[in-house]
């Protein structure tokens, strides 16, 4: 018998499977999707807010846009926005390969992004869909980190409050006059007719 090779099956310590969230290789359960989604927000958010005051597209001080935006935007930091826009748009497609490999799908599916209306279906079913809890083609589950998931449920519940604020002022807007129903624009257009 072999003594170096004496320990059981069991107590063998599995390999450690290195995960790179930023590649197109692994999955991504619904958490892991919203959180990253959500910290690549952040991300592009602050780097279009540091490059626009880099530059002098937006002025803190009189909270208004330069009055040369079009001519800044046509040297070297439109093209830095392009990067940026290039770089949230492939990370992006990483995040739905990666939810549609934990549904084992083939991330061509993503194609379903570019057709307007089903593509709203299409998110829909990313965020609600449940993954496959066995290994799959794409491999063994990911659990998500703890950071993921708060930052998930943050995303969850700002979209949420969004809806509803945004419900509410329009509620408001038609309870004061200030926005017209469409029984009122109705109305008023059938006298010019």
């Amino acid at each position: 018998m072999n003594t170096n090779n004496s320990s059981s099956f069991f107590s063998r310590n599995p390999t450690p499977v290195v995960d790179n969230p930023l590649t197109p290789d692994g999955r991504f359960g619904r958490l892991s999707m919203i959180g990253w989604y959500g910290f690549l927000n952040i991300i592009a958010c602050l780097a279009l807010i540091g490059l626009s005051l880099a530059v002098g597209i937006f002025n803190f001080n009189t909270l208004a846009l330069n009055d040369q935006f079009i001519g800044i935007l046509t040297g070297f930091s439109g093209l830095a926005y392009l990067a940026i826009v290039v770089l949230y748009i492939y990370f992006y497609c990483v995040f739905v390969v990666r939810r549609l490999h934990d549904l084992n799908k083939a991330g061509w599916w993503m194609l379903w992004l570019l057709f307007p209306i089903i593509n709203l279906f299409f998110i829909v079913y990313l965020l609600l869909a449940s993954g496959d809890p066995n290994n799959n083609r794409y491999g063994a589950p990911r659990p998500a980190a703890v950071w993921e998931k708060i930052l998930a449920w943050l995303m969850i519940l700002l979209s949420l409050l969004s809806i509803f604020a945004t419900g509410s002022i329009t509620s408001y807007m038609m309870g004061t006059g200030e926005l017209e129903t469409p029984t009122e624009i109705l109305q008023q257009s059938t006298d010019y007719f």
